[in-house]
């Protein structure tokens, strides 16, 4: 990484390190600063994608509970209503799981 590669946000940061380790200690305090950098970053990602597995996970839930009652019967006597309440959640856990798939950086086929 290098400082070209940082956020505005991010260059304060280093900026504030480099204050925090002393001006005058070289590229080693440099490098260091942005090491904290991508920590900071990681911890964000992770983070987002604890929320996103909560998100599916709650969606899965839900869809399961929509459908639970009509387990066992055929499609057509399903409401309407609950097919697409039960379509909806679906949906957004297939969105959650595919943002938690591209921020862990694995690829998949659509």
């Amino acid at each position: 990484m290098t400082l070209k590669d940082c956020t505005k946000e991010e260059l304060i940061f280093v900026i504030e390190r480099l204050q925090f380790y002393g001006l005058d200690s070289g590229d080693y305090y440099v490098c260091r600063a942005l090491r904290d950098v991508e920590d900071r970053r990681d911890e964000r990602k992770i983070e987002r994608m604890k929320q996103l597995t909560k998100l599916a996970d709650a969606k899965r839930r839900e869809y399961a509970e929509l459908l639970a009652p009509y387990e066992g019967q055929p499609l057509i006597n399903i409401p309407d209503e609950v097919l697409r309440k039960a379509d909806a959640a679906q949906g957004e856990c297939r969105a959650a799981n595919l943002e938690w798939f591209k921020l862990a950086g694995i690829k998949i086929r659509k």
